[in-house]
């Protein structure tokens, strides 16, 4: 009826004096100003954001823009979130009413504790979207009158292209919904579903709706959710994968131990599906039967193109036996297809990894290995294994590897560039210092997880650790847990090691957990992360509260200058709020940069922008851009690093700055003067050159 949608917007926008001054800067927000944005350029909202954040803070959400031009509202990790918030629930559903019903460029709401009271408006506002293309429902709980209504509006959705519903149980009526959205979803090409409980008879109506899609390219479930589908009876769910011609990437998790008969039937499901690309198993623990099981599924599945066990435990029952490697042996001898594989390595002997690397080296798909971990006994001969093999290139090590005898691991294994020196792990206490001596020679280390606990944390050990940490020029990533103790004003550890920081300019993540800083060593952190162009990401969890306190304090006032920090985490709920949110908001505007930037130099279609070649000239520097090019581009280091270099020296000439500018489609052309006068394009490279020092790509305006 025309008159209702209507009746409707009216009903879920508030009036202007419903909406307070912003809660920090005490702005008021024009939130009914309708979108803008059109092909190459930003809606208007994009210079409000923080106003509109202020809002959205208040109940542990925050608009960001993950994609170039797009606006996607996200949960604040770890928010603390006030008690009083019948206004703030109010307000912040107030804006995202409108942002949802006339706001083109907001494209994914996750949806949290905010939709409990006004699930009627938001419900009807996800109904009327011109472009929302990501939902993600993320409660606890839900009200039956809450699931009836989201029930209702599910089957409407019909432009999503992504589902996400992470909840504690599935009840009946949004079963229903789940159903009915996914029997006729055209457009939804990732689905992914997570539970602590669903009963099987509920978990069949969503299989049924699953059954009959013939769009998701992406289906994410956990165990609790593959278990229902399993029962009564299995055949639906394995029919479902291995008839399915859609999904290209299936992923299982649990965060409970699986139920082994399960996992079998979904493994065998697995070894007749051509569709599939991608499988991802994650914190899965699997018996000897089903880890055998996995390898055959290599052999046979013909279609597999990546196989990622996560954090799974392979051979969980059942004692050590040489016929363990026989089926993965087998299975890459006669596999083809398979490109990357991920798996814990720990289950196989020295021997039965030779084995492996020799498959790995006549396999000619293969691109790579990545070891969870390996065997700490093992490590000196698995490392001289694969150069011997000559698989080294193709062979990645996950995570940290726990040092156990540090003069074979820093001396004798190069290959090992993640590695975690840990004082209670060591073979024998004297070998701390032995390792910690030991890595200004390990210039193979990039990636180091430090965790010294009492007795063996003196001012010795912080000596060794700090001269480390002051003279290494290769270390990238810095991890430390580090017990408190007691020392003199004058020899403080804690200082010790902020001065060593203080000279580094390798580290571009930081992690500090423990010690104790005083606001003079807080002060020269501050200093330190505001004069660096590498240090981006911040963890920050000393031994008390002070030192957080001070830190947000001293960060906040200045932190707009930052651009190199994207991601800044602390104990939130004892500092001050406004001064957090400074920071907060700093964080968000660096990680948008460093998207557009990215994405300009990836090339990737819709991102050859003004405001995108603008962020590359501001952040080309940032080594958050050369790690968000390598995913885009699917590119190492050294190539996603010379494009940024490429992409920014195209700015360097007149036509190249003209085209990014958006000034002129391919060169600069001026029509001949009578009069013989110089014109632009008569400039010589060095005069441009002066001209560039004065003119930045945000000089010119549409």
């Amino acid at each position: 009826m025309p008159g209702g949608g209507s009746r409707k917007r009216r009903r879920s926008a508030a009036s202007n004096s419903d909406l307070k001054k912003s809660y920090f800067s005490g702005s008021t927000l024009n939130y009914r100003t309708p979108c803008t944005s059109s092909e190459g350029r930003l809606c208007d909202i994009f210079r409000d954001i923080p106003i509109w954040n202020e809002f959205f803070w208040q109940v542990g959400l925050e608009l960001r823009e993950l994609s170039p031009g797009q606006l996607s509202l996200v949960e604040v990790e770890d928010a603390f979130v006030p008690l009083d918030l019948a206004q703030r629930k109010h307000e912040a559903a107030t804006l995202l009413c409108h942002l949802l019903m006339y706001h083109r460029c907001l494209v994914s709401v996750v949806l949290n504790r905010l939709i409990h009271a006004y699930d009627q408006q938001l419900c009807d506002a996800l109904t009327e979207s011109p472009s929302l293309r990501k939902l993600a429902l993320s409660l606890p709980c839900m009200s039956m009158p809450e699931l009836l209504r989201f029930s209702a509006t599910l089957p409407l959705q019909t432009r999503l292209q992504e589902l996400e519903c992470r909840l504690l149980d599935l009840e009946r009526p949004l079963c229903e919904g789940l159903s009915k959205f996914l029997a006729n979803a055209r457009s939804l090409t990732t689905f992914k579903l997570s539970a602590q409980s669903l009963k099987s008879e509920d978990g069949a109506l969503i299989l049924e709706g699953l059954r009959r899609n013939a769009a998701i390219t992406t289906l994410s479930l956990n165990t609790i959710i593959v278990s229902a589908f399993l029962y009564p009876s299995s055949d639906a769910f394995t029919g479902y994968l291995s008839e399915n011609r859609t999904v290209r990437t299936l992923i299982v998790k649990s965060y409970y131990p699986p139920n082994q008969a399960d996992m079998r039937l979904v493994l065998r499901s697995l070894f007749r599906t051509a569709a599939i690309f991608e499988l991802e198993l994650v914190h899965l623990t699997l018996n000897e039967a089903n880890s055998r099981l996995v390898a055959e599924l290599i052999g046979e599945n013909q279609s597999l193109r990546v196989l990622r066990m996560v954090d799974c435990a392979l051979y969980e029952d059942g004692m050590p036996s040489p016929s363990r490697i026989s089926p993965w042996l087998a299975a890459l001898g006669t596999n083809g297809t398979l490109e990357k594989l991920t798996m814990d390595l720990r289950c196989f002997s020295l021997n039965e990894c030779r084995s492996l690397f020799e498959a790995l080296k006549s396999n000619a798909s293969l691109k790579n290995i990545t070891a969870e971990r390996i065997r700490p006994e093992d490590e000196a001969q698995i490392c001289r294994a694969l150069r011997e093999t000559g698989v080294r290139e193709r062979f990645l090590l996950g995570r940290h590897h726990v040092v156990r005898e540090p003069t074979v691991t820093l001396t004798e294994c190069e290959e090992l560039s993640q590695i975690k020196i840990d004082s209670s792990a060591l073979c024998r206490p004297v070998w701390l210092r032995t390792a910690l001596s030991l890595l200004p020679s390990g210039s193979h280390v990039t990636s180091l997880s430090l965790a010294v606990w009492r007795p063996s944390f003196n001012q010795d050990v912080c000596a060794l650790i700090a001269q480390y940490i002051a003279a290494t020029k290769v270390l990238r990533e810095l991890r430390w847990i580090l017990a408190s103790i007691t020392s003199r004003p004058a020899d403080r550890v804690e200082r010790v090691l902020m001065r060593a920081l203080c000279v580094n300019n390798s580290i571009r993540k930081l992690f500090m957990t423990g010690l104790r800083f005083d606001e003079t060593e807080v002060q020269m952190l501050v200093d330190k992360l505001q004069a660096s162009r590498a240090l981006c990401e911040l963890a920050f969890y000393p031994d008390d509260y002070n030192s957080t306190i001070w830190l947000v304090q001293k960060l906040s006032p200045i932190v707009s200058s930052n651009y190199t920090l994207i991601d800044v985490k602390v104990y939130r709920h004892v500092v001050l709020r406004a001064d957090l949110f400074s920071v907060d908001d700093v964080v968000r505007r660096n990680a948008s940069l460093v998207s557009r930037a990215a994405h300009f130099v990836s090339g990737m279609a819709g991102t050859r922008l003004r405001y995108c070649a603008e962020a590359v000239e501001l952040v080309h520097w940032n080594p958050g851009v050369v790690a968000k090019v390598q995913a885009l581009a699917s590119v190492d280091e050294n190539e996603a690093v010379s494009r940024i270099e490429q992409s920014f020296k195209s700015f360097s000439n007149l036509d190249g700055f003209m085209c990014a500018a958006g000034v002129v489609k391919y060169r600069v052309i001026c029509h001949v003067r009578d009069d013989g006068q110089k014109q632009l394009v008569d400039i010589d490279g060095d005069c441009w050159w002066h001209i560039r020092r004065f003119l930045n790509m945000c000089d010119i305006k549409d």
